[in-house]
């Protein structure tokens, strides 16, 4: 019997006990939003020099430049040519010419005539073509100095 009214008395204390309080936190919260700093980006130096080469006070030296670069690519036309092949009989061979440049149309050159870098030509043999280098017959393609 004791047990039984110890039980009871544990079972009321609890029942009759007050309710806890809300939690009160530790730490109040803070009014103003707290944000992050923005990190350091990396700059874009293509988009800054396009954007200064395009402003009003390159203008004119711009002009200068652009009809510089046209006057370049006029005159930087590809000279460049090669041997493409022979063709003919005996005193009748022939050489062809062609260029690099696109749209040039090739050269048929006989023994007397000038190579575009204005050599002339003085033999054509099998598989070699001779020119006129100073007082020098020289191979074409061949490595010449003076």
């Amino acid at each position: 019997m004791p047990w039984l009214l110890l039980a009871i008395a544990l079972g009321l204390g609890w029942l009759m006990a007050p309710a806890p309080d809300a939690d009160a936190s530790l730490v109040q919260a803070r009014k103003e939003g707290w944000k992050l700093p923005d990190l350091p980006q990396r700059p874009d130096q293509a988009g800054r020099a396009m954007s200064l080469a395009g402003s009003p006070i390159f203008e004119p030296e711009t002009a200068l430049l652009a009809a510089a670069a046209a006057d370049a690519a006029v005159k930087a036309e590809d000279r460049r040519w090669r041997v493409a092949g022979m063709f003919g009989r005996g005193q009748e061979r022939k050489v062809l010419i062609s260029f690099v440049a696109a749209g040039k149309a090739p050269l048929r050159l006989a023994v007397g005539d000038k190579v575009p870098s204005g050599e002339r030509i003085t033999q054509i043999h099998d598989g070699e073509v001779l020119i006129r280098v100073g007082n020098k017959q020289v191979p074409l393609g061949a490595d010449y100095r003076e």
